[in-house]
Parts: structure tokens; sequence; C-alpha cells
């Protein structure tokens, strides 16, 4: 698994973009740049839950 000290949002911007047919332009990148931190940030969150092999999605949501 990638540590989060090596995602290089300006790298995943410069290798997606071409792949999805998107054009950055230099004002739209701060805030791609911006989107892609605060995602890799909340991925780290959820990456940090425990579970085991035989862990199940439950069937309802309760709170």
């Amino acid at each position: 698994m990638t540590e989060a000290a090596d995602f290089d949002p300006d790298a995943v911007i410069d290798a997606m973009a071409p792949l999805l047919g998107l054009l950055v332009t230099p004002a739209q990148r701060p805030g791609v740049l911006a989107n892609l931190k605060l995602t890799a940030a909340l991925a780290a969150l959820v990456l940090e839950v425990p579970l085991d092999d035989h862990a199940e999605p439950a069937a309802v949501f309760t709170p």
C-alpha cells in the first residue's frame, strides 16, 4: 500500500487528466490540488479502520 507521504497530487493531475480527456487550466489547478489532497486525507481515515478477513457489510446502516 502506498503511504500518504508518497502521494503526489501534481503527478496524479499530470497523469490522469489526459487519460480522462480533461484539460486542467492553470486557474483550475489549485482547486483540483486541494480536492485531491482532501480526498487523500479522507481515504487515509477510512483505511485506518481495522477490518478482519471475515468482515461483512451491514445489511442496514444504523447509526
